[in-house]
């Protein structure tokens, strides 16, 4: 299976980069969008977002999480009625909490998780039920590879982590999400949220991965003498033991990373 991944769009008006990058995952089976669609969440820009997926790739299945400013002051009401929109009949099941699952084929299945986002930090709400869902459904699934699908990163594997900094998610939630993941094998987490050069971990032992997808918005290149590059996609492709991970730019087709990973 071709999955192809993007996320941080912030579509206010322009909608010239998305579109180039709607352009260049034409042919995958699945397209997955790590949060933050909309930059100030209004309807219009949902509106836009949606013409914008329906014009370029069609009746490809899309899938995708709320990021911070799809929530803005914990309200994600046009967010939730463009993700109803998108995939009405799509999502197999979709918890009250506000997770979805859905069994992209036999072998992969697809877990989507929405924290909210209040003063500068992440959180699952309920008690963190969406935790629990997580947890319930990997334990019932029998497939292969499981993807979690997740605006921000893990603080073990965001690209800007540094020595006593603090995790976007709540500390306690972040480390039960990581211990949930670590409990597991053939986990794939995808995130994005941070706007700078995309990363990609691989745990050999778990057969576990994790992509922090950059962002359609120009994003900051570690060590590079222009620092800034105009977005990025991700294709992701998966077979039984092995998957591939190929990141390019979205207007030069430059690639930035390809690399397959053989599953333990």
């Amino acid at each position: 299976m071709k999955i192809g991944i993007i996320s941080d769009i912030h579509l206010y008006r322009k909608t010239e980069r998305f579109i180039c990058a709607l352009n260049a995952l034409k042919d995958v089976d699945v397209l997955l969008i790590a949060g933050d669609l909309a930059d100030r969440a209004q309807k219009e820009q949902y509106e836009l977002i949606y013409e914008c997926i329906k014009e370029h790739v069609g009746d490809t299945p899309v899938y995708c999480v709320s990021g911070n400013h799809d929530n803005p002051a914990r309200d994600d009401d046009n967010y939730r009625a463009f993700e109803q929109k998108i995939n009405p009949e799509l999502v197999h099941y979709r918890d009250e909490s506000g997770a979805f699952y859905k069994q992209l084929s036999q072998n992969i299945d697809l877990i989507g998780l929405n924290p909210v986002y209040h003063q500068k930090q992440f959180f699952f709400t309920d008690k963190g039920r969406q935790l629990e869902f997580l947890r319930e459904k990997l334990g019932e699934s029998a497939a292969c590879w499981h993807i979690l699908l997740c605006h921000p990163p893990l603080i073990a594997h965001n690209p800007q982590r540094k020595p006593g900094m603090a995790p976007y998610i709540a500390r306690e939630q972040n480390d039960k999400l990581q211990k949930i993941v670590d409990d597991n094998r053939n986990a794939i987490f995808i995130s994005g949220h941070t706007h700078v050069q995309p990363s990609v971990e691989w745990e050999e032992e778990r057969s576990n991965l994790y992509i922090n997808d950059g962002s359609i918005c120009p994003t900051t290149i570690a060590g590079s003498n222009d620092q800034i590059q105009q977005g990025n996609i991700t294709i992701l492709s998966l077979a039984d033991e092995n998957v591939s991970v190929l990141i390019q730019g979205i207007h030069t087709g430059m690639v930035f990373y390809n690399e397959k990973f053989i599953m333990k």
